[in-house]
């Protein structure tokens, strides 16, 4: 190789790399990752105590891969070449596995599957994340622990308590994945928490009814391209907790609502906007994505008093029709908007459901669906995500005025999250 060449191929080199530093030093920093669903990482302290750390190094090493310009169009072009058949990591595997044996109930039939950003694409319609194979022991023993205390609180303020298991969507749907992929560390980091629980503490366990569904029925409850279930499966999960509630509880007894007052319909045109989709770049196409059900109450609900404070504290939905259900003409739709979003406090009052009890409702988001339906059957529910309340204090709640029933209702792969921060502390 000619000198100039050399030269040539070092200027060339050292362009790319002093532009893209110098483009990024000016491009504004950007907060989150839309397509991959997480925050991006800030510019660290750059104090003395801070730059002698080797903790500094790493933080500026990963600002400066999250902060460079171009960063979402690479990866972006990298996600549509993981999605692309000539380089489908599962090719031979897709290729050599057995479909002779299955059955009707055994669901799916898995001819392609692929990995994507840390995603799995299976049939071009399903998303699923790449499953966690480790049982998080410790993590589950500082859950736990703080769910035992806030009971106990609870308790002693003569606050009936319950927790909720949830079916989430990675365990219900684990048939799906390739063999080498499956795993039981889910049900037994499930198992493990719930045997770190006191015996006292009344676990209303809807799994146990999902656990009757074959694999194809439960594919029928879950979105196809969204972590989270759909109306399907969220109405089936609260008619069970409402049954279990009405056989545990001293104050509560009651029926849930029946699917023949509720109006079903389909998801048919427009765009869904799905989690999963949105990490992996859109790979399945939005107008086809989860034509997915709608449930509406043949009677409409109405609320003496509903009230929603978003995640910042602000107050700007004050009407029930605008907060929760389906918009026709609404395009592009979401979890999100179907049922919500997550909001830090949400009230509802019904003197029609023929009581006056006084419910408080810990949850995270796969009890967004639930929540009108639950109050239903009680006088006044008043329904906290604690990840959005920067000063959440249960035993503060608790304190200040008196609520007949606690119910903290999470999903069983959320097993060790903020949700259990039952008390922050300046803010964290």
């Amino acid at each position: 190789m000619s000198k100039s060449v050399s030269i040539a191929y070092m200027v060339t080199f050292l362009t790319i790399i002093f532009g893209f530093a110098i483009a990024s030093s000016f491009s504004p920093e950007k907060d989150i990752s839309a397509i991959e669903n997480r925050t991006l990482g800030k510019l660290p302290d750059l104090s003395f105590e801070a730059v002698t750390t080797p903790r500094f190094f790493e933080d500026m090493n990963q600002y400066f891969n999250d902060q460079v310009v171009f960063r979402n169009e690479m990866v972006s072009i990298y996600q549509k070449q993981q999605n692309s058949s000539l380089f489908n990591s599962m090719l031979f595997e897709n290729l050599l596995r057995d479909k002779t044996q299955y059955k009707p109930g055994d669901g799916t039939i898995v001819n392609d599957s692929r990995i994507v950003s840390n995603l799995v694409l299976i049939n071009s319609k399903w998303i699923l994340p790449v499953p966690d194979k480790v049982v998080h022991t410790s993590a589950i023993d500082e859950a736990t622990a703080k769910l035992k205390d806030a009971v106990a609180f609870a308790e002693a303020q003569k606050t009936e308590s319950f927790f909720v298991f949830n079916p989430s969507r990675t365990i219900s749907l684990m048939h799906l994945y390739p063999p080498y992929l499956q795993t039981d560390a889910y049900d037994r980091s499930r198992d493990y928490f719930l045997s770190k629980l006191d015996k006292n503490i009344n676990v209303v366990d809807v799994r146990s009814k999902f656990d009757t569904f074959t694999n194809a029925e439960l594919e029928d409850l879950y979105l196809e391209t969204d972590h989270h279930w759909n109306i399907k499966g969220a109405f089936l999960a609260y008619q069970e907790m409402i049954r279990q509630l009405s056989d545990k509880s001293a104050h509560f007894k009651g029926e849930p609502m029946s699917l023949s007052e509720i109006r079903v319909s389909t998801f048919a045109n427009g765009s869904f906007d799905g989690s999963y989709n949105r990490q992996s770049n859109f790979a399945i196409d939005t107008q086809k994505a989860d034509r997915t059900m709608i449930y509406e109450p043949e009677v409409p609900f109405t609320f003496q008093k509903f009230e929603v404070i978003n995640g910042d504290g602000s107050q700007t939905i004050r009407d029930f029709s605008d907060f929760y259900g389906y918009k026709r003409g609404q395009n592009p739709v979401s979890y999100g908007t179907f049922f919500g979003g997550d909001r830090r406090k949400i009230t509802y009052e019904n003197p029609k459901a023929g009581n006056q009890l006084n419910v408080l409702l810990l949850k995270d988001s796969f009890m967004n669906p639930i929540t009108p339906y639950l109050a239903q059957s009680f006088n006044r529910l008043t329904v906290y995500d604690n990840r959005y309340y920067p000063e959440f204090s249960l035993k503060k709640i608790l304190s200040s005025e008196h609520y007949d029933i606690l119910i903290i209702a999470l999903h069983d792969d959320n097993l060790y999250s903020q949700n259990y921060v039952f008390e922050k502390k300046d803010g964290k």
